[in-house]
Parts: C-alpha cells; structure tokens; sequence
C-alpha cells in the first residue's frame, strides 16, 4: 500500500541486475519471466456465475477470448478473477482489480469506472455486445409485462442481487421487488416457491434455466423483453489515467473483434418458450 492508501502494483524488477545475481538456467529464465508479466498483467474480475455468451468462471467466454487477444496485442498480459458481481464491482472501485468484463454503462458505475467513448458518448461500437433482460414467471401464472407496466402482481418481482440498472428502474415504476437472489438458478427457485409472481433474467440465461430438468415446462418467458443493454468492459479510473493509450489501444481491437464477429445472437430457447427468440437489432 502507498503512503495514501491506495494499492501499488509489484514493481517491475530491472533484468540487468538480475542477470548479474545469477550465472543462467532455468530458475534465472522463470525469475526473468516473472518479473516482466508481474509489471504487465491486466486483472479483469468477472462474475462466478456464467454470463452466456460474454463470459463464465470455468473457461473463457467469448468476450474473455477477445479481450485476452486484445491485452496481448498490446504486449500485456491478462488475468482473469471470478467473483460474485458485487465484489467485483467493489474490488475495481478500491483499485483491487484493474478491470470488469460484462458491465452496463449505469450511471452508478460511472463515477468510479471508465468505459470506452467517442466525443464525449458512450461509444457502443467498442461495447462487448448486447443483452437483452427478459420477464419470466411459473406456467399458468397471470402475472404479466405488456412493456410498460407490470401487472396482476401478488408478490414482488424478482431479480439478482448487484443489478444497480434494474433497481432503479422498479423503484422509479413504484413496483415492488426482491433481489436477494445470488444466482440465477436460486432466483428461479424463489419464483417456483412462491416468493415472487415474475422474475427478470437475462434471455441466454433464461434459455439455460428452462433446459434444465427442473425446471422444464415450468417456465412461461413472456414475449415482450425488458430492454436490451450495451454491456462493456470497464476500468478502474486510476488505472485509465496511467495507461489511457493502452486501454484505448484494447477497446479498438475489441471494437474491430466485435464487427468482425457480427450481432450477439439470440439464445436456442426450449420449445415451449421458443416464441420470444427473436433476432436482436
């Protein structure tokens, strides 16, 4: 830690030096290597629950493949940390992490992160993709979402925990909500078990849930979607300020990787929900 309390990163070991402390061979080549990705490694913190398509904690996803391209294009190396997304959120805040893959622009985030722009906008173009938020309840429910409101509502609306975006937006409709839900899973259980009458998810994990034994026919996904959203990878502001030409440098290349890759499909729903798969613009 500094003098201000603010984290420092291990300091690059100078190779000369180095050299001189040993005579060759592979201990002396693993000290060099060591040294020189130690001073070069961006840590990016992703959530411990999979984000399909853009990433997961047991391999990487394909915004991971494309930012661990990117990184390495500019001669650096990357990281990456799977915890829960409140952590991970408070970890780049604190200067913990240099990086978080999978974020929305809120406004919330803005004060402590920096995401990519262009004259002063967001710039979606170096954005990972687009998610798109879907509202699901348990068959034969007639709780509904006609896009603008909801409806016939006994119980809260649920969603996971650490959603800054949609807890503002049910508390500006007045709408009674519940997010102690940690993983999407649990979150579908909580609606199953009577503890909300709908529960918002992203579509590709919806999609995940209802091809699950358990839940198999027992999910009704309602046709028309929440919103759709950018999602980025963010930096911490300290870092942006040190490395403004390198971070710049990867949100090109992810830029041109996206293009190349073409719009963030829909997900391959089940049969019984397969109505509300429609191509995202």
């Amino acid at each position: 830690m500094g003098p201000d309390g603010t984290r420092r990163r291990p300091r690059q070991l100078a190779e000369q030096p180095l050299r001189q402390l040993c005579q060759g061979g592979l201990l002396c080549l693993l000290l060099l290597l060591a040294a020189s990705a130690g001073a070069t490694t961006l840590t990016v913190c992703v959530s411990d629950e999979a984000f399909p398509p853009f990433t997961d904690p047991h391999h990487d996803g394909e915004s991971q493949t494309r930012i661990r391209l990117a990184v390495e294009r500019q001669g650096w190396q990357v990281a990456f940390v799977a915890l829960p997304w409140r952590r991970c959120l408070a970890g780049v805040q604190h200067d913990l992490y240099d990086a978080i893959a999978g974020v929305a622009a809120t406004p919330e985030y803005q004060t402590f992160m920096v995401f990519p722009r262009r004259d002063g906008q967001l710039d979606q173009a170096r954005a990972l993709g687009v998610t798109r938020l879907v509202v699901f309840r348990p068959v034969g429910s007639s709780a509904s979402w006609d896009g603008k409101r909801f409806s016939r509502m006994a119980k809260p609306v649920l969603y996971l925990s650490g959603r800054a975006t949609l807890k503002v937006l049910l508390a500006r409709m007045r709408t009674p909500a519940d997010d102690t839900a940690k993983t999407s899973t649990q979150l579908a259980l909580m609606l199953l078990k009577g503890r909300g009458s709908l529960a918002i998810d992203h579509d590709y994990q919806v999609a995940r849930l209802a091809a699950m034994p358990a839940f198999q026919g027992r999910l009704d996904v309602l046709p028309i979607p929440l919103g759709e959203a950018s999602v980025y990878m963010a930096v911490g502001g300290h870092l942006y300020e040190r490395h403004r030409q390198m971070i710049e440098a990867v949100w090109d290349e992810l830029g041109a990787l996206q293009q190349a890759a073409g719009p963030t499909p829909a997900p391959v729903w089940p049969a019984p929900v397969r109505a509300v798969a429609a191509d995202r613009r």
